[in-house]
């Protein structure tokens, strides 16, 4: 092998460039808008010199009031006989208003409801007026009888009054052969089972009575529609429908009196029971502990 000297690479004839032609760098240009005007700045408001004068104290006296917030005004409700369709409803319900303020104001929509069946009047509306509240109203009239029946029967006022005696010293020879054998501690049993049926009987007749006045109302504010109707176009019935209207008003308030009755009569039973409850419940804590101890006393 020859060692031979490598050969420089052969890129041509390439020209030199000469001095001139070497790029020097530009000078950057200002932005070129064209023609446009330029518009000298809008003048600025000249600002206000400071005030000299020394800050105030902070104060909340002179403070403006708050304006009042608007609310608006609630609308007032309307009437419910203003939405009914049949003139007869709306004149019955503004009598009611008018002649019964406080009945309608607790039951309007019940009087609604009764002059809506009732009205146009009719005979056979007429004869079956109330008559599911009157018969309502007889079945809860038994309770009461049935208490104050059951009230005469216990005879708690003898019984308490031979519990009292018994515990008496005899006076004069008479009273000491013809002395009682029983002594008040054997009144006790009994004293104490009456006590019992008092209490059941006043919570009894607090239920009957609650019922009952219910009851009446109901009668009453059927009487007070038939009053309304009656005052509205009696003149315009017949004479059989107006004597049939008459006599169902005047069964109506014989009821709603019965049942005032019966309550005024349970109310004066309530009063006696309690009053027997106090004298039976002072005789079993008071007055029998002292006298077993007065007889026991006089034993030893």
């Amino acid at each position: 092998m020859t060692n031979k000297t490598p050969k420089a690479f052969d890129f041509g004839e390439e020209p030199v460039p000469s001095p001139e032609s070497i790029d020097r760098p530009v000078a950057p240009k200002a932005f070129d808008f064209g023609d446009a005007e330029v518009s000298s700045p809008a003048p600025q408001p000249a600002v206000p010199a400071l005030d000299a004068t020394p800050p105030k104290k902070l104060s909340f006296d002179d403070m403006p009031d708050a304006p009042a917030a608007s609310v608006p005004p609630k609308a007032a409700p309307s009437a419910l006989f203003d939405s009914e369709d049949h003139p007869a409803v709306r004149d019955a319900l503004a009598t009611v208003r008018s002649d019964y303020p406080v009945l309608f104001a607790h039951s309007e929509q019940r009087f609604a409801a009764m002059f809506r069946r009732v009205l146009p009047v009719k005979l056979s509306l007429v004869t079956d007026w109330a008559e599911a509240p009157l018969m309502e109203q007889a079945a809860l009239l038994q309770p009461v009888t049935g208490l104050v029946r059951k009230f005469s029967e216990m005879g708690v006022p003898a019984l308490l009054e031979d519990a009292l005696e018994s515990g008496k010293a005899p006076t004069g020879v008479f009273g000491k052969l013809l002395r009682r054998t029983t002594s008040p501690a054997q009144y006790k049993p009994k004293l104490i089972a009456s006590r019992a049926q008092l209490q059941q009987l006043m919570a009894d007749s607090e239920v009957a009575t609650r019922n009952l006045d219910e009851s009446a109302k109901t009668l009453t504010l059927h009487w007070v529609a038939l009053a309304v109707v009656s005052e509205l176009v009696g003149g315009a019935l017949d004479a059989t429908l107006l004597d049939v209207l008459q006599q169902r008003r005047a069964l109506i308030q014989q009821a709603v009196r019965q049942a005032e009755l019966s309550m005024l009569q349970m109310g004066q039973v309530r009063q006696q029971a309690a009053e027997l409850i106090g004298q039976v419940s002072s005789f079993l804590t008071v007055t029998l502990p002292a006298l077993e101890m007065a007889q026991t006393q006089s034993g030893s």
